[in-house]
């Protein structure tokens, strides 16, 4: 899958020989219209964020996709009130 992104969908090798991502781990030269990849962890060791394979590093690229994704309107924002709120449907036994 590695060598069909770099041969055919545009992506591109950081310094690294690793995929090369933007800050908000976007794979560079994969968009397509409105449509965006993503990558995080091992593979993108040598971009911006140097933990990437750590659980902390893992947990910080998520949240960063997911505040792209809230910019352009796919999804709402993750932040502590909204993450109360679905915690208290959830005990509630309410839909999400």
């Amino acid at each position: 899958m590695l060598a069909d992104l770099l041969d055919h969908a545009g992506a591109g090798r950081n310094p690294m020989g690793r995929l090369d991502v933007e800050r908000t781990f976007e794979v560079r030269g994969t968009r397509s219209g409105s449509g965006r990849m993503y990558a995080s962890g091992a593979i993108t060791l040598g971009g911006y964020y140097a933990g990437v394979d750590s659980f902390l590093g893992l947990q910080y690229a998520a949240l960063t996709i997911t505040d792209d994704l809230a910019a352009q309107g796919f999804c709402h924002r993750i932040g502590v009130g909204r993450s109360m709120s679905q915690w208290w449907k959830w005990f509630r036994h309410r839909p999400i």
